[in-house]
């Protein structure tokens, strides 16, 4: 990459990170310093953390300000839903088009903010928040399956949950459930594919959520959603909206959430769609 940045006389710091939300520090130090364009190197915890600190407090990035990623990370979803060219090359080239003002060199993408940050990609809360916790405990040489692993083992001391859920339209429901997904991109968990039909710019989040499944059941979900299959079940119903509020409804103790494979906090907790909220390259 450096390389390439050389070939192509783009000027460029390279900073590297030592510790947890310094890149949301960086990335927003950047903006305030007058950047153009600032690039995440790794993948989607990388990515949420620039998306913070591009974003901030506000709906929209600042104008003129784009977002850009080299993708490095272990599961690099989001690349993997924008089929992203990940040679340095094709990503140079794209970033030097869009500093020149090619207006097809970048694409307005959405993003969405919890209540404790924004995210990039997708967030999620009960199983999947379970299975990105126990991500850490495995050898990262597992690459993308280190979340299949993850799941397996958590599958054993499993248990659903009663969520109090309220959509955009007022519409107030309670459920059982084993896990909640709101997606922007296709997929999540290390290319699992989560929400076949999501679409980062469409301006709404696709919600999946699996009910009740047996461990059995929720054992397969494992291979399933690999293929997007997992949609077949009559356990699984995906929405759309621009919201969504979550609260437990049982006293089985608190549920927490997640964002982009990064462990955010518990509910209750309200998520909002921002769309058209970056200009992406890539």
């Amino acid at each position: 990459m450096a390389e390439a940045l050389a070939r192509a006389g783009l000027a460029h710091d390279v900073v590297l990170t030592t510790r947890a939300g310094e890149a949301a520090e960086l990335a927003g130090a950047a903006v305030a310093d007058g950047v153009r364009l600032v690039v995440a190197v790794g993948g989607d915890g990388t990515l949420h953390e620039l998306v913070n600190g591009v974003l901030g407090d506000a709906d929209r990035a600042p104008d003129g300000v784009m977002v850009g990623l080299v993708p490095a990370g272990r599961g690099s979803d989001y690349a993997r839903g924008l089929a992203l060219d990940a040679r340095p090359e094709v990503l140079v080239a794209r970033f030097a088009a869009a500093l020149d003002g090619d207006p097809a060199a970048v694409r307005r993408v959405d993003a969405g903010e919890l209540t404790y940050a924004p995210t990039a990609l997708e967030a999620g809360f009960g199983f999947s928040t379970y299975v990105a916790q126990r991500t850490t405990r495995f050898p990262p040489a597992l690459g993308a399956w280190l979340y299949t692993v993850a799941g397996l083992v958590t599958i054993i001391d499993w248990r659903h949950r009663a969520l109090e859920l309220t959509w955009d339209d007022g519409m107030t429901e309670t459920r059982r459930i084993a896990t909640v997904e709101l997606a922007l991109g296709r997929f999540a968990g290390g290319g699992m594919l989560v929400a076949p039909d999501a679409d980062p710019a469409d301006g709404l989040f696709d919600v999946m959520i699996v009910g009740e499944p047996g461990r059995l059941e929720l054992l397969t979900f494992s291979w399933r959603i690999r293929s997007g299959d997992h949609l077949r079940s009559p356990r699984v119903s995906v929405r759309r909206t621009t919201r969504l509020d979550a609260r437990v409804a049982d006293d089985g103790g608190p549920v927490y959430v997640q964002a982009d494979g990064e462990l955010l906090g518990r509910e209750p907790f309200a998520a909002r769609l921002l769309p058209g909220a970056l200009a992406f390259v890539g």
